[in-house]
């Protein structure tokens, strides 16, 4: 189940960036498209797309992005509008943001999460109030 929401995420074939395996980035990353980590990135990294960071992939920056799925290491804080996806492999040491978490067993994760208040339905029907009733012993 976890493997099939990970390709939805970022399809392997379908990153607009890659960073390689023996690549090293030192910067910030921008992009509009989706991003393939399987190097090492030191920086900011921002997209309007996903990132997957593979499983041997070293990140120490700040992460914010529509989805993220976490194979690897990310050293930072992590701010996702949708979905971030946190494999066995993965570890995240820094705060989290997202709208939807899951984090697999055997998954590392240090830090805070904060996720949005799930918005409520203006048409239920409140909870009546109980009353409280006096109870008189009779003899």
């Amino acid at each position: 189940m976890f493997e099939k929401g990970r390709d939805e995420i970022v399809k392997p074939g379908g990153s607009e960036t890659i960073v390689g395996a023996s690549v090293k980035l030192k910067g910030n990353l921008r992009s509009d498209g989706d991003i393939l980590i399987e190097g090492v990135v030191t920086g900011d990294l921002k997209t309007k797309g996903s990132v997957r960071v593979g499983e041997n992939a070293n990140v120490i920056a700040n992460v914010k992005a529509e989805n993220v799925a976490v194979s690897g290491s990310v050293q930072g804080n992590v701010e996702v509008k949708d979905r971030l996806e946190i494999s066995s492999t993965g570890r995240v040491l820094g705060d989290i943001s997202a709208n939807v978490l899951s984090i697999a067993p055997g998954a590392v994760f240090t830090g805070k999460c904060m996720m949005p208040e799930s918005p409520r339905d203006e048409s239920a029907q409140p909870t009546p109030e109980i009353e409280e009733v006096e109870v008189a012993n009779e003899k």
